[in-house]
């Protein structure tokens, strides 16, 4: 019984895991409420979910919103331009993608490679941000070079990260149903995946931010 139920058995520390993510997507959804906040939400989000990956023990309640009143300006600024930048070019793509033009399908491809290369810029801001805790013009050009370099990634990395957006498009009785699924884990979930993604994509590029802290 030890081994299932001890505190170093796998049991024990998937349901950690479980608890921890379903208290991190609480709190995204919280400090989300102003809207204009949502990219420090994201960025409060993956420096937990960093934290996770690399067992440092730090995380909790306090440690999510440490980060948060941390890096909120810069995150927000990044979230907000790159969120009015995403919402032009998606217009673009679905206008070119519905018109009769010669040229709609190669425009409309034009566009939505531009849509998943900020993206990617966004994301790639994000989780340096989430490591680092301040933001310096370097991180853009980098994080632009990056998008481009590892390009099919962050095609995986944004189906990932849109993928909660889903429940728009359900039932009101399948939103009530999933009702305590959203609330727990629908954005934590893919965050972590998306987490371990851009760590495998920048622990070579910035080894030093993914040195475990406790060894610092």
């Amino acid at each position: 019984m030890k081994r299932l139920f001890g505190q170093d058995s796998a049991l024990f520390r998937f349901l950690q895991i479980l608890m921890n993510l379903a208290i991190m997507n609480v709190l995204f959804l919280l400090t989300s409420i102003p809207v204009i906040t949502m990219g420090a939400a994201y960025t409060a989000l993956l420096s937990c979910v960093f934290d996770l990956l690399m067992e440092e023990g730090e995380f909790s309640a306090k440690f999510y919103y440490k980060n948060f009143r941390k890096i909120w300006k810069p995150a927000s600024a990044i979230g907000t331009a790159g969120f009015i930048i995403l919402v032009v070019l998606g217009h673009h793509a679905v206008y070119f993608f519905t018109s009769e033009s010669s040229v709609r399908l190669i425009a409309a491809g034009f566009y939505i490679a531009l849509f998943i290369w900020v993206f990617g810029v966004m994301i790639c801001q994000f989780s340096v941000l989430a490591r680092k805790g301040f933001w310096e013009k370097a991180m853009l050009k980098d994080s632009a070079l990056l998008a481009l370099a590892k390009f099919p990634v962050y095609i995986l990395i944004l189906l990932l990260a849109v993928s909660p957006l889903t429940v728009f498009m359900a039932s009101a009785s399948f939103l009530i149903s999933m009702l305590p699924v959203i609330v727990l884990f629908w954005i934590a979930c893919p965050a972590m995946v998306c987490g371990w993604m851009m760590k495998k994509v920048l622990e070579k590029i910035y080894p030093e931010l993914f040195q475990k802290r406790n060894e610092e």
